[in-house]
C-alpha cells in the first residue's frame, strides 16, 4: 500500500486530530504538554499546530494504551517506537501490565498466552486511520 501524501505531510489540525484519534480536544491539548517525542509535536504555521498522519497514528497508539492503564509518559514513549514514515508491517503489540511494570512485546500472531494483554494489530490500526484521515483530508480541500 502507498503511503497517502498527508502521512508525511502537516495536514491535520489540533481538532481534526484529536477527533480522529477518539479522545477530546482538551486530553489530546493534555498529552502534548506531558513532553511527547519532538518528531510528535506538530508544526506550526500562521499560529496554528498541524499534524502528519504518522503523528495521528502515534496519538490513536497512545490513546489505545492509555485506555489499557499504561502511564501516559509510558504510553508517549512506546507509541514513538511504532509510529514510523513506513506503514507498520503484520505485527501484533502485545502490552502486559503486572502493577507498575508494562511490557511491550511485537508477535507474528496473537500469542495463546495472551489474556490479560492488550493486543493491538498495528497495521490494520494504520490502514483504518488512513481511510478516516483521507475523508478529512478530502473535505479539507474542498
Amino acid at each position: 500500500m502507498t503511503l497517502p501524501a498527508f502521512w508525511r505531510q502537516p495536514s491535520f489540525s489540533v481538532v481534526e486530530t484529536a477527533e480522529l484519534v477518539g479522545v477530546s480536544e482538551a486530553t489530546f491539548r493534555a498529552w502534548l504538554t506531558r513532553a511527547p517525542p519532538g518528531d510528535h509535536l506538530g508544526v506550526k504555521t500562521h499560529g496554528r499546530i498541524h499534524f502528519t498522519g504518522r503523528d495521528v497514528f502515534y496519538y490513536q497508539l497512545v490513546a489505545h494504551l492509555s485506555e489499557f492503564g499504561v502511564p501516559i509518559r509510558t504510553a508517549l514513549f512506546a507509541a514513538a517506537q511504532h509510529a514510523t514514515d513506513e506503514l507498520p508491517g503484520e505485527e501484533w503489540l502485545v502490552v502486559k501490565s503486572a502493577g507498575d511494570v508494562t511490557n511491550f512485546e511485537l508477535a507474528e500472531d496473537i500469542p495463546a498466552a495472551a489474556a490479560p494483554a492488550l493486543v493491538l494489530p498495528l497495521r490494520a490500526l494504520a490502514i483504518g486511520l488512513i481511510e478516516r484521515a483521507a475523508a478529512v483530508y478530502a473535505t479539507e480541500g474542498a
